[in-house]
């Protein structure tokens, strides 16, 4: 029987070659005698890694961290490995790794492994209102209007993938996560966000937020040229924090760490400042 274990090793160092680059650059290493080492590919790019042999735990994590892209989940396995002999030797487990890939596990007298991307069900999502683009894979982020980092993937990131989605190669769309507990302003300017959108000015609204022009959201829906009573009303409207907490309840619902947390398709992209990784998951994606 197989059970599920979260596993976070949380390591977003310098990538290798990993799931969905192109299969060509994919290498385990040196391998021992009467070990193997499998791949499956979707349209010429990395899907799946299979590893069979002898039980060697530094072995496994470094064709974890070969898979996943991810070096600092070579070491992470190792010590997750160590203390965990108990749930081991009492049969097969999968182990969610960080949300974005799922690690199959079975040790005995041979060892046998598997690693893939985890899939989130498209139905799991439900209607994507903030969106632009009309056609192409869903590029989803999560995000709140004061976490730093996400200022800095609107400012580094979201620029290139606009432009993809004004050509047509794939469709942005934009989630609250607001993470109230430590961003005090997380949920108003969430809600003025909303508040924006119901007169078709989100996205010029998003990146006047992003873009830290501070946390007057009358002001700067002048500077958009909004109607300035419609939108006072919105803002006071308690109605306006609802698709608020239901992004957020939905975020949870996902299991996400924090934000930025971006879905490429199905697939919970593993670094989402680095842009090529976008292309490599939206080819996988598109070879579904």
């Amino acid at each position: 029987m197989r059970r599920l274990v979260v596993l976070l090793l949380l390591d977003l160092g310098a990538a290798w070659a990993q799931i969905a680059a192109p299969l060509e650059r994919f290498s385990p290493g040196p391998l021992p005698e009467g070990a193997r080492v499998q791949t499956e590919a979707r349209s010429g790019r990395l899907y799946a890694v299979r590893y069979e042999g002898p039980v060697n735990a530094s072995l496994m994590g470094r064709i974890l961290a070969s898979a996943t892209g991810v070096p600092g989940h070579a070491q992470g396995f190792v010590a997750w490995y160590g203390k965990n002999q108990v749930l081991l030797r009492q049969g097969p487990v999968e182990l969610n790794v960080e949300g974005a890939f799922l690690l199959k596990l079975a040790v005995g007298a041979w060892a046998e492994m598997e690693v893939r991307p985890l899939l989130t069900e498209e139905a799991l999502f439900g209607e994507d209102r903030h969106v632009l683009g009309e056609k192409g894979v869903v590029v989803r982020v999560f995000s709140d209007f004061q976490c730093p980092y996400c200022q800095r993937l609107a400012q580094e990131v979201l620029p290139a993938l606009k432009a993809m989605a004004r050509e047509g190669r794939l469709r942005l769309a934009y989630r609250h996560f607001p993470l109230y507990e430590i961003h005090p302003e997380a949920v108003p300017a969430a809600m003025a966000s909303e508040c924006a959108a119901a007169q078709g000015a989100f996205w010029a609204y998003h990146d006047l937020l992003m873009a830290g022009s501070g946390w007057d959201y009358p002001a700067l829906a002048r500077r958009l040229g909004l109607d300035p009573k419609a939108f006072q009303a919105c803002l006071e409207d308690p109605a306006s924090r609802a698709p608020v907490e239901a992004d957020r309840a939905l975020a949870e619902r996902l299991g996400l760490p924090g934000t930025p947390s971006v879905f490429v398709g199905p697939f919970r992209l593993p670094n989402p400042f680095d842009l090529e990784r976008y292309r490599d998951y939206l080819a996988l994606a598109e070879a579904l």
